[in-house]
Protein backbone atom coordinates (compact mmCIF):
# COMPACT_ATOMS: atom_id res chain seq x y z
CA UNK A 1 0.00 0.00 0.00
CA UNK A 2 3.02 2.50 0.59
CA UNK A 3 3.85 2.06 -3.04
CA UNK A 4 0.37 2.72 -4.07
CA UNK A 5 0.04 5.50 -2.48
CA UNK A 6 3.55 7.09 -3.67
CA UNK A 7 2.54 6.57 -6.93
CA UNK A 8 -0.56 8.38 -6.29
CA UNK A 9 1.04 11.03 -4.66
CA UNK A 10 3.49 11.17 -8.01
CA UNK A 11 0.46 11.34 -10.21
CA UNK A 12 -1.07 14.22 -8.12
CA UNK A 13 1.40 16.59 -8.54
CA UNK A 14 1.74 16.37 -12.11
CA UNK A 15 -1.54 16.67 -12.58
CA UNK A 16 -1.55 19.78 -10.52
CA UNK A 17 1.18 21.62 -11.85
CA UNK A 18 -0.54 21.19 -15.94
CA UNK A 19 -0.89 24.56 -17.69
CA UNK A 20 -3.71 26.61 -17.73
CA UNK A 21 -5.92 26.58 -20.80
CA UNK A 22 -6.83 29.37 -22.85
CA UNK A 23 -10.65 29.68 -21.37
CA UNK A 24 -8.84 30.09 -17.80
CA UNK A 25 -7.98 33.16 -19.02
CA UNK A 26 -11.21 34.07 -19.28
CA UNK A 27 -12.94 35.90 -16.70
CA UNK A 28 -16.46 34.09 -17.28
CA UNK A 29 -14.82 30.39 -16.62
CA UNK A 30 -14.11 29.49 -13.40
CA UNK A 31 -13.90 25.87 -13.83
CA UNK A 32 -9.59 24.89 -13.25
CA UNK A 33 -9.57 22.91 -10.79
CA UNK A 34 -8.36 19.89 -9.42
CA UNK A 35 -9.77 16.86 -6.91
CA UNK A 36 -8.80 13.63 -5.32
CA UNK A 37 -10.84 10.79 -4.11
CA UNK A 38 -10.99 7.22 -3.33
CA UNK A 39 -13.24 4.59 -4.72
CA UNK A 40 -15.10 1.19 -3.27
CA UNK A 41 -15.27 -1.29 -6.83
CA UNK A 42 -16.86 -3.90 -7.97
CA UNK A 43 -15.15 -5.98 -10.61
CA UNK A 44 -17.52 -8.21 -12.86
CA UNK A 45 -16.26 -10.61 -14.96
CA UNK A 46 -19.03 -13.02 -16.09
CA UNK A 47 -21.37 -10.49 -18.27
CA UNK A 48 -18.22 -9.44 -20.72
CA UNK A 49 -16.83 -13.04 -21.10
CA UNK A 50 -19.28 -15.29 -21.97
CA UNK A 51 -16.95 -18.89 -21.46
CA UNK A 52 -16.66 -17.84 -17.93
CA UNK A 53 -18.94 -19.91 -15.65
CA UNK A 54 -20.24 -19.19 -11.60
CA UNK A 55 -20.25 -15.73 -9.85
CA UNK A 56 -17.47 -13.80 -11.11
CA UNK A 57 -16.85 -11.07 -8.89
CA UNK A 58 -13.63 -9.35 -7.60
CA UNK A 59 -13.54 -6.16 -5.45
CA UNK A 60 -10.59 -3.48 -4.85
CA UNK A 61 -9.77 -0.20 -4.69
CA UNK A 62 -9.69 3.06 -6.43
CA UNK A 63 -7.49 6.10 -5.97
CA UNK A 64 -7.92 8.81 -8.14
CA UNK A 65 -6.81 12.75 -9.59
CA UNK A 66 -8.38 14.60 -11.43
CA UNK A 67 -7.58 18.30 -13.49
CA UNK A 68 -10.34 20.22 -14.31
CA UNK A 69 -9.43 21.72 -17.41
CA UNK A 70 -12.98 23.76 -17.97
CA UNK A 71 -16.57 23.50 -16.65
CA UNK A 72 -16.73 20.54 -19.35
CA UNK A 73 -13.59 18.69 -20.15
CA UNK A 74 -11.26 17.01 -17.55
CA UNK A 75 -8.08 14.72 -17.46
CA UNK A 76 -8.49 11.94 -14.96
CA UNK A 77 -6.07 9.59 -13.94
CA UNK A 78 -6.92 6.53 -11.33
CA UNK A 79 -4.72 4.22 -10.00
CA UNK A 80 -6.45 0.78 -9.29
CA UNK A 81 -5.52 -2.37 -7.29
CA UNK A 82 -8.21 -5.34 -6.80
CA UNK A 83 -8.80 -8.82 -6.59
CA UNK A 84 -9.74 -10.01 -10.25
CA UNK A 85 -11.91 -13.40 -9.74
CA UNK A 86 -11.82 -14.77 -13.18
CA UNK A 87 -13.00 -18.15 -12.86
CA UNK A 88 -11.51 -21.19 -11.97
CA UNK A 89 -10.94 -20.39 -8.62
CA UNK A 90 -8.35 -18.44 -9.70
CA UNK A 91 -8.00 -14.76 -7.91
CA UNK A 92 -5.17 -12.88 -9.63
CA UNK A 93 -4.26 -10.01 -8.26
CA UNK A 94 -4.74 -6.54 -10.26
CA UNK A 95 -2.97 -3.41 -10.81
CA UNK A 96 -4.11 -0.96 -13.54
CA UNK A 97 -3.52 3.24 -14.19
CA UNK A 98 -5.44 4.46 -16.54
CA UNK A 99 -5.57 8.56 -18.39
CA UNK A 100 -9.10 9.62 -18.81
CA UNK A 101 -11.01 12.23 -20.72
CA UNK A 102 -13.92 13.23 -18.55
CA UNK A 103 -16.89 15.44 -20.24
CA UNK A 104 -19.65 16.71 -17.82
CA UNK A 105 -22.59 18.38 -20.10
CA UNK A 106 -24.20 20.48 -17.29
CA UNK A 107 -20.88 21.89 -15.91
CA UNK A 108 -19.76 21.11 -12.38
CA UNK A 109 -20.94 23.72 -10.09
CA UNK A 110 -24.53 21.97 -9.77
CA UNK A 111 -25.86 19.84 -6.77
CA UNK A 112 -25.83 16.94 -9.26
CA UNK A 113 -23.04 16.22 -12.32
CA UNK A 114 -23.62 13.50 -14.44
CA UNK A 115 -20.56 13.01 -17.03
CA UNK A 116 -18.85 10.41 -19.50
CA UNK A 117 -15.26 9.20 -19.99
CA UNK A 118 -13.32 7.39 -22.14
CA UNK A 119 -9.66 6.28 -22.12
CA UNK A 120 -6.65 3.79 -21.69
CA UNK A 121 -5.28 2.11 -19.30
CA UNK A 122 -2.62 -0.07 -18.82
CA UNK A 123 -2.96 -3.00 -16.46
CA UNK A 124 -0.92 -6.18 -14.97
CA UNK A 125 -1.89 -9.41 -13.15
CA UNK A 126 -0.32 -12.34 -11.41
CA UNK A 127 -2.00 -14.36 -14.44
CA UNK A 128 -1.83 -12.92 -17.71
CA UNK A 129 0.71 -10.46 -17.34
CA UNK A 130 0.74 -6.57 -18.77
CA UNK A 131 -2.13 -5.63 -20.78
CA UNK A 132 -4.26 -3.09 -22.34
CA UNK A 133 -7.89 -1.35 -21.54
CA UNK A 134 -9.94 0.40 -23.12
CA UNK A 135 -12.80 2.22 -20.43
CA UNK A 136 -15.66 3.63 -21.42
CA UNK A 137 -17.95 5.09 -18.46
CA UNK A 138 -20.31 7.25 -17.11
CA UNK A 139 -21.31 8.42 -13.77
CA UNK A 140 -22.16 11.39 -11.52
CA UNK A 141 -21.29 13.39 -8.83
CA UNK A 142 -23.27 14.41 -5.83
CA UNK A 143 -22.56 17.36 -3.93
CA UNK A 144 -22.19 17.28 -0.34
CA UNK A 145 -20.52 20.20 1.19
CA UNK A 146 -18.64 23.26 -0.84
CA UNK A 147 -15.93 20.33 -1.91
CA UNK A 148 -17.27 17.65 -1.04
CA UNK A 149 -18.65 15.15 -3.55
CA UNK A 150 -20.21 11.75 -3.44
CA UNK A 151 -19.10 10.33 -6.26
CA UNK A 152 -20.51 6.72 -8.29
CA UNK A 153 -18.95 5.42 -11.62
CA UNK A 154 -20.14 2.40 -13.85
CA UNK A 155 -16.75 1.25 -16.76
CA UNK A 156 -17.44 -1.05 -19.60
CA UNK A 157 -13.37 -2.07 -19.97
CA UNK A 158 -12.69 -3.92 -22.96
CA UNK A 159 -8.80 -5.51 -22.77
CA UNK A 160 -6.20 -6.59 -25.13
CA UNK A 161 -6.06 -9.78 -23.65
CA UNK A 162 -9.22 -13.01 -23.75
CA UNK A 163 -10.80 -13.70 -19.95
CA UNK A 164 -10.13 -9.90 -18.73
CA UNK A 165 -12.91 -7.71 -20.31
CA UNK A 166 -15.02 -6.79 -17.48
CA UNK A 167 -17.22 -4.09 -15.89
CA UNK A 168 -16.36 -2.37 -13.36
CA UNK A 169 -18.54 -0.43 -10.67
CA UNK A 170 -16.80 2.23 -8.30
CA UNK A 171 -18.92 4.02 -5.21
CA UNK A 172 -16.57 7.11 -3.20
CA UNK A 173 -15.79 10.01 -2.06
CA UNK A 174 -14.33 13.24 -4.57
CA UNK A 175 -12.55 16.42 -2.48
CA UNK A 176 -11.98 19.43 -4.27
CA UNK A 177 -8.51 20.94 -4.00
CA UNK A 178 -8.82 24.77 -3.34
CA UNK A 179 -6.43 25.09 -6.12
CA UNK A 180 -4.11 27.94 -7.31
CA UNK A 181 -4.34 31.59 -5.70
CA UNK A 182 -2.48 33.51 -8.69
CA UNK A 183 -3.24 37.36 -7.33
CA UNK A 184 -2.96 36.25 -3.82
CA UNK A 185 -6.95 37.46 -2.20
CA UNK A 186 -7.44 33.99 -0.80
CA UNK A 187 -10.14 33.45 -3.55
CA UNK A 188 -8.84 29.79 -5.68
CA UNK A 189 -8.34 30.18 -9.28
CA UNK A 190 -10.94 28.34 -9.96
CA UNK A 191 -14.02 29.96 -8.18
CA UNK A 192 -12.36 33.86 -9.21
CA UNK A 193 -13.35 35.84 -11.63
CA UNK A 194 -10.05 38.20 -11.67
CA UNK A 195 -7.41 35.35 -11.32
CA UNK A 196 -5.07 37.96 -11.73
CA UNK A 197 -6.20 41.00 -9.81
CA UNK A 198 -6.56 40.75 -5.55
CA UNK A 199 -10.29 41.34 -5.23
CA UNK A 200 -13.11 40.42 -2.62
CA UNK A 201 -14.64 37.42 -1.74
CA UNK A 202 -18.21 39.71 -2.14
CA UNK A 203 -17.61 39.96 -5.97
CA UNK A 204 -15.84 36.37 -6.96
CA UNK A 205 -12.45 37.40 -6.31
CA UNK A 206 -12.92 40.98 -8.47
CA UNK A 207 -11.93 44.17 -6.19
CA UNK A 208 -15.01 45.94 -4.46
CA UNK A 209 -13.91 48.26 -2.59
CA UNK A 210 -17.46 49.10 -0.82
CA UNK A 211 -18.17 45.21 -0.63
CA UNK A 212 -21.53 45.64 -2.24
CA UNK A 213 -21.30 43.07 -4.51
CA UNK A 214 -21.16 44.93 -7.61
CA UNK A 215 -17.27 44.91 -9.08
CA UNK A 216 -15.80 48.56 -8.83
CA UNK A 217 -15.52 48.38 -12.86
CA UNK A 218 -19.49 47.01 -13.05
CA UNK A 219 -19.94 50.28 -9.62
CA UNK A 220 -21.08 53.70 -10.94
CA UNK A 221 -20.51 54.51 -6.99
CA UNK A 222 -17.60 52.27 -5.93
CA UNK A 223 -16.90 53.96 -2.62
CA UNK A 224 -20.69 53.64 -1.51
CA UNK A 225 -22.87 50.54 -1.02
CA UNK A 226 -25.73 50.03 -3.18
CA UNK A 227 -27.20 46.91 -4.94
CA UNK A 228 -26.70 45.91 -8.45
CA UNK A 229 -30.03 47.01 -9.47
CA UNK A 230 -28.45 50.29 -9.52
CA UNK A 231 -25.72 49.44 -10.67
CA UNK A 232 -24.12 49.77 -6.94
CA UNK A 233 -25.34 52.99 -6.01
CA UNK A 234 -27.54 53.67 -3.03
CA UNK A 235 -31.12 53.13 -3.42
CA UNK A 236 -32.53 53.83 0.35
CA UNK A 237 -36.25 53.96 -0.27
CA UNK A 238 -35.44 50.27 -2.70
CA UNK A 239 -37.54 51.66 -5.27
CA UNK A 240 -34.53 50.79 -8.02
CA UNK A 241 -33.66 54.57 -8.91
CA UNK A 242 -30.30 55.89 -7.44
CA UNK A 243 -30.56 58.11 -4.59
CA UNK A 244 -28.72 60.42 -6.83
CA UNK A 245 -31.01 60.75 -9.11
CA UNK A 246 -34.12 59.92 -6.86
CA UNK A 247 -36.86 63.11 -6.22
CA UNK A 248 -38.43 61.41 -3.28
CA UNK A 249 -35.35 59.38 -1.83
CA UNK A 250 -37.17 58.30 1.28
CA UNK A 251 -40.51 57.05 -0.44
CA UNK A 252 -40.93 54.34 -2.83
CA UNK A 253 -41.71 55.45 -6.23
CA UNK A 254 -41.82 54.87 -9.85
CA UNK A 255 -39.20 55.26 -12.74
CA UNK A 256 -40.77 56.97 -15.05
CA UNK A 257 -41.27 59.74 -12.24
CA UNK A 258 -37.93 59.84 -10.91
CA UNK A 259 -38.41 57.69 -7.67
CA UNK A 260 -41.39 59.51 -6.31
CA UNK A 261 -44.93 57.61 -5.47
CA UNK A 262 -47.74 57.62 -7.44
CA UNK A 263 -50.48 56.14 -5.63
CA UNK A 264 -53.67 56.56 -8.00
CA UNK A 265 -51.31 55.27 -11.37
CA UNK A 266 -52.40 58.36 -13.10
CA UNK A 267 -48.58 59.92 -14.18
CA UNK A 268 -49.05 62.86 -11.32
CA UNK A 269 -46.56 62.13 -8.25
CA UNK A 270 -48.24 62.29 -5.31
CA UNK A 271 -47.05 65.15 -3.79
CA UNK A 272 -48.04 67.28 -7.20
CA UNK A 273 -51.17 65.61 -7.24
CA UNK A 274 -54.01 67.95 -5.85
CA UNK A 275 -56.38 64.19 -5.97
CA UNK A 276 -53.73 61.52 -5.14
CA UNK A 277 -56.22 58.91 -4.84
CA UNK A 278 -58.00 59.41 -7.28
CA UNK A 279 -56.69 59.20 -11.01
CA UNK A 280 -57.02 62.13 -13.04
CA UNK A 281 -55.50 64.48 -16.01
CA UNK A 282 -51.82 65.03 -15.96
CA UNK A 283 -52.63 69.03 -15.33
CA UNK A 284 -53.48 68.52 -11.63
CA UNK A 285 -54.51 64.72 -11.25
CA UNK A 286 -57.61 65.10 -10.22
CA UNK A 287 -60.73 63.81 -12.54
CA UNK A 288 -63.20 65.85 -14.60
CA UNK A 289 -66.10 63.38 -15.27
CA UNK A 290 -68.17 65.79 -17.32
CA UNK A 291 -64.75 67.15 -18.87
CA UNK A 292 -66.22 70.58 -18.91
CA UNK A 293 -62.94 71.91 -17.66
CA UNK A 294 -64.25 71.91 -13.72
CA UNK A 295 -62.31 69.11 -11.69
CA UNK A 296 -64.95 66.84 -9.90
CA UNK A 297 -63.66 67.94 -6.42
CA UNK A 298 -64.37 71.74 -7.88
CA UNK A 299 -67.34 71.08 -9.91
CA UNK A 300 -70.51 71.77 -8.07
CA UNK A 301 -72.15 69.98 -11.45
CA UNK A 302 -70.15 67.03 -12.03
CA UNK A 303 -71.86 64.86 -13.91
CA UNK A 304 -73.45 67.99 -16.24
CA UNK A 305 -71.25 70.04 -18.48
CA UNK A 306 -71.06 73.63 -17.61
CA UNK A 307 -69.59 76.81 -17.46
CA UNK A 308 -70.93 78.17 -14.34
CA UNK A 309 -68.63 76.81 -11.43
CA UNK A 310 -68.99 73.43 -13.88
CA UNK A 311 -73.13 73.59 -13.86
CA UNK A 312 -75.39 74.97 -16.66
CA UNK A 313 -75.66 79.13 -17.00
CA UNK A 314 -77.75 80.98 -15.11
CA UNK A 315 -81.45 82.41 -16.19
CA UNK A 316 -80.50 85.71 -17.61
CA UNK A 317 -80.11 88.61 -15.34
CA UNK A 318 -79.36 86.64 -12.22
CA UNK A 319 -75.81 86.72 -11.98
CA UNK A 320 -75.78 90.59 -12.30
CA UNK A 321 -78.07 90.55 -8.91
CA UNK A 322 -75.91 88.09 -7.33
CA UNK A 323 -73.30 90.61 -8.18
CA UNK A 324 -75.41 93.53 -6.77
CA UNK A 325 -76.98 92.00 -3.79
CA UNK A 326 -72.97 90.63 -2.83
CA UNK A 327 -71.88 94.29 -2.96
CA UNK A 328 -74.69 95.70 -1.05
CA UNK A 329 -73.48 93.06 1.96
CA UNK A 330 -71.12 94.64 4.81
CA UNK A 331 -70.17 93.98 8.29
CA UNK A 332 -69.58 96.17 11.37
CA UNK A 333 -65.58 96.83 11.20
CA UNK A 334 -63.19 94.05 11.85
CA UNK A 335 -66.21 91.23 12.70
CA UNK A 336 -68.32 89.04 11.48
CA UNK A 337 -71.50 90.54 12.67
CA UNK A 338 -74.13 91.82 9.59
CA UNK A 339 -74.66 95.76 9.11
CA UNK A 340 -78.20 95.92 9.29
CA UNK A 341 -77.97 97.39 5.82
CA UNK A 342 -77.43 94.07 4.55
CA UNK A 343 -80.89 92.56 5.08
CA UNK A 344 -82.55 94.10 2.53
CA UNK A 345 -80.04 92.14 -0.21
CA UNK A 346 -79.84 89.24 1.90
CA UNK A 347 -83.88 89.28 1.82
CA UNK A 348 -84.11 89.03 -1.95
CA UNK A 349 -81.79 86.61 -2.68
CA UNK A 350 -83.84 84.18 0.18
CA UNK A 351 -87.01 84.71 -2.41
CA UNK A 352 -84.89 83.48 -5.33
CA UNK A 353 -83.93 80.72 -3.44
CA UNK A 354 -87.59 79.86 -2.15
CA UNK A 355 -88.51 79.86 -5.45
CA UNK A 356 -86.14 77.79 -7.22
CA UNK A 357 -85.47 74.59 -4.94
CA UNK A 358 -82.99 73.94 -7.51
CA UNK A 359 -80.75 76.51 -7.12
CA UNK A 360 -77.61 75.65 -4.63
CA UNK A 361 -75.83 78.48 -3.23
CA UNK A 362 -72.05 79.30 -2.21
CA UNK A 363 -71.06 81.78 0.19
CA UNK A 364 -67.72 82.67 0.03
CA UNK A 365 -65.73 85.46 2.57
CA UNK A 366 -63.21 87.57 2.48
CA UNK A 367 -61.34 89.86 4.65
CA UNK A 368 -58.00 92.18 3.89
CA UNK A 369 -54.95 91.11 4.58
CA UNK A 370 -53.16 94.30 6.13
CA UNK A 371 -55.01 93.54 9.37
CA UNK A 372 -54.61 90.29 11.18
CA UNK A 373 -52.66 87.22 11.01
CA UNK A 374 -53.29 84.81 7.82
CA UNK A 375 -55.13 82.11 10.49
CA UNK A 376 -57.08 85.20 11.99
CA UNK A 377 -57.73 86.12 8.84
CA UNK A 378 -58.98 82.63 7.35
CA UNK A 379 -61.36 82.35 10.27
CA UNK A 380 -63.26 85.60 9.92
CA UNK A 381 -63.98 84.94 6.36
CA UNK A 382 -65.78 81.79 7.74
CA UNK A 383 -67.46 83.48 9.78
CA UNK A 384 -68.62 86.16 7.78
CA UNK A 385 -69.80 83.38 5.01
CA UNK A 386 -71.61 81.62 8.45
CA UNK A 387 -73.68 84.81 9.24
CA UNK A 388 -74.83 85.20 5.63
CA UNK A 389 -76.58 81.62 5.51
CA UNK A 390 -77.62 81.28 9.24
CA UNK A 391 -79.32 84.76 8.32
CA UNK A 392 -80.61 82.93 4.92
CA UNK A 393 -81.52 80.20 6.96
CA UNK A 394 -83.73 81.34 9.52
CA UNK A 395 -85.47 83.31 6.41
CA UNK A 396 -86.68 79.76 5.08
CA UNK A 397 -83.73 78.44 3.42
CA UNK A 398 -82.65 75.01 3.85
CA UNK A 399 -79.30 75.11 5.34
CA UNK A 400 -78.27 72.03 3.33
CA UNK A 401 -78.52 74.38 -0.34
CA UNK A 402 -76.23 76.86 1.27
CA UNK A 403 -72.34 76.09 1.37
CA UNK A 404 -69.74 78.54 2.92
CA UNK A 405 -65.93 78.75 2.29
CA UNK A 406 -63.51 81.51 3.60
CA UNK A 407 -60.34 82.22 1.40
CA UNK A 408 -59.22 84.93 4.03
CA UNK A 409 -57.25 87.90 2.54
CA UNK A 410 -55.79 85.36 -0.23
CA UNK A 411 -57.83 86.91 -3.08
CA UNK A 412 -58.39 90.11 -3.06
CA UNK A 413 -59.76 92.20 -5.48
CA UNK A 414 -58.80 95.63 -5.28
CA UNK A 415 -55.41 97.80 -4.18
CA UNK A 416 -54.20 96.53 -0.53
CA UNK A 417 -52.30 99.50 -0.35
CA UNK A 418 -55.52 101.97 0.23
CA UNK A 419 -57.93 102.67 2.31
CA UNK A 420 -60.72 102.23 -0.20
CA UNK A 421 -59.23 99.00 -1.54
CA UNK A 422 -58.61 97.30 1.34
CA UNK A 423 -62.54 98.01 2.66
CA UNK A 424 -63.18 96.71 -0.91
CA UNK A 425 -61.81 93.55 -0.39
CA UNK A 426 -63.57 92.84 2.92
CA UNK A 427 -66.77 91.63 1.09
CA UNK A 428 -68.83 88.12 0.81
CA UNK A 429 -69.40 86.90 -2.74
CA UNK A 430 -72.17 84.53 -3.90
CA UNK A 431 -72.03 81.79 -6.45
CA UNK A 432 -75.19 79.97 -7.37
CA UNK A 433 -75.63 77.22 -10.10
CA UNK A 434 -78.40 74.72 -10.55
CA UNK A 435 -78.07 71.22 -10.01
CA UNK A 436 -79.50 68.32 -11.87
Amino acid sequence: MFAVARIFAILLFLVSTLPPTPLVAQRTDPGRFTTVGARLLLLDYELANAELRGLQVGYGMELHARHQLNQRLALEVPLRAANADVGGFTNPRLWAVDLLVRYTPLGTERALVPFVSAGAGLATDTQAGRHRQYPLGLGADVRLGDNVWFAVRADYRPASVAGRDHMSVGLGYTYRLAGRDTDGDRIPDGKDRCPRTPGSNTAAGCPDRDRDGVPDDADRCPEQAGPAGTDGCPDYDGDGVPDARDQCPYEAGKKRLRGCPDLDDDGVPDDLDACPNVAGSLLTGCPDTDGDGFEDHEDECPRTAGTNRGCPELPPGTAARLERWANRVSFSGRASVLDPTSYPALDELATLLRANPAFRLTVAGHTSAAAGTPDNNQRLSELRALACRSYLTAAGVSAERVKIIGYGGTRPRADEGTATGRALNERVVFYLVVRE
